[in-house]
């Protein structure tokens, strides 16, 4: 800030100078703006820290994904690998116990109703034929899945990564069954 001297010229003597106005502060000078901001950070703060939250919890569900469309490439390409339904089977095993640990080892029938417990999709179903299938062909090499039915396998576990939620409880005679 430059210090204002009086004119030197013979001229400018008898004016008399402006006075500079004091210095504006940029935050609140009432408590209630004081109060209002304090708020405003507290909440734009909780909401960052939910972001991150969600964020992080949701690390495995991006992990999955990334190689699901890994593996989404090789069906597509010419040589498809012959462990691909394995492949497919890992991630979406690793994911199902990531989410519950005592479905390590959940196989073939218990394992696609574990899968379809987690599915908050209506239509999305494991415990069908191409699931039935699925696993069979983990086990007995003459019954592979064509590519139209790996496709269709991967398409139904990636939206099952994408919209799976929390374990859905059924009934059973007004018991509730895991």
């Amino acid at each position: 800030m430059s210090i204002h001297a009086p004119p030197s010229n013979y001229m400018l003597r008898n004016m008399s100078e402006v006075t500079i106005p004091d210095h504006v502060s940029c935050f609140p000078q009432t408590i209630g703006w004081k109060v209002v901001a304090a708020i405003l950070i507290v909440v734009a703060l909780y909401y960052v820290i939910q972001s991150i939250r969600l964020w992080w919890n949701n690390r495995y569900r991006r992990e999955a994904m990334a190689l699901m469309t890994v593996m989404q490439a090789s069906i597509n390409s010419t040589s498809m690998p012959l462990s691909l339904p394995l492949d497919i089977f890992e991630v979406m095993k690793a994911v199902l116990v990531y989410l519950n640990p005592q479905k390590a080892n959940a196989f073939g029938e218990k394992f696609l109703t574990d899968l379809d417990d987690y599915s908050s999709l209506k239509n999305a179903v494991f415990n069908d034929a191409l699931g039935q299938k699925w696993m069979r062909s983990l086990v007995q090499k003459q019954h592979s899945l064509s590519k139209q039915e790996l496709s269709a396998l991967m398409t139904l576990c990636q939206q099952w990564l994408v919209e799976h939620g929390e374990l859905h409880l059924k009934t059973n005679g007004g018991q509730n069954v895991v």
